[in-house]
């Protein structure tokens, strides 16, 4: 689920890199997680983004992925909202963990032309090494954002609520309270075969 970290995180990207906005994309079907079963659907992925997003006038969130058919690809992504809003500027804001995997993506290479990337250090991973596997031309896309950040994992808010432990302070309260109600991630699933 979205929580604190999204949030702070976002916030820090758009005032710390002069953003105008920060727009909020749930997945339809991560690419990335092929195999597995999900833990939420799309739908729900996006009504918690809006709830967690509402309180903040910087903050968006779009269906793009939502409504395009078949798995989600960034590259597929970015062109779409480049035809949306043609005479925008995009970043995308990603993980320092993560940035050295964007060239493996569907049509990685080619998503440095589309976009510039805002790669956020994370506790314990090396801002240089995050580097490492880009070529020159890509690393002139990125913007490497040191930051505290707030260490909090999707992964592990799932598994608090599998143990009936709290979430309170790491997501907003508005989110919080829809899991509660919609009884979301109390089920431990497993990858298929």
């Amino acid at each position: 689920p979205v929580h604190n970290g999204h949030l702070f995180i976002a916030e820090e990207a758009r005032v710390r890199c002069n953003l105008d906005k920060v727009l909020f994309v749930p997945n339809n079907r991560p690419a990335h997680r092929q195999g597995k079963i999900a833990v939420s659907d799309a739908q729900t992925r996006f009504d918690l983004t809006v709830l967690a997003t509402k309180n903040n006038r910087h903050f968006r969130v779009s269906r793009v992925e939502i409504e395009r058919a078949g798995l989600s690809y960034a590259f597929d992504t970015i062109a779409q909202l480049g035809i949306e809003y043609s005479n925008a500027a995009f970043f995308w804001i990603v993980g320092a963990d993560t940035i050295g995997e964007v060239p493996t993506w569907f049509r990685g290479n080619e998503l440095f032309g589309l976009c510039r990337f805002i790669a956020v250090s994370r506790l314990g991973f090396d801002l240089e090494k995050a580097a490492q596997n880009l070529s020159a031309n890509q690393r002139a896309h990125v913007e490497f954002l040191e930051s505290n950040g707030l260490e909090i994992s999707s992964r592990d808010l799932r598994q608090r609520i599998q143990n009936g432990w709290p979430i309170r302070y790491l997501v907003p309260d508005e989110v919080e309270l829809e899991i509660e109600k919609r009884g979301l991630y109390q089920e431990v699933l497993e990858e298929k075969s």
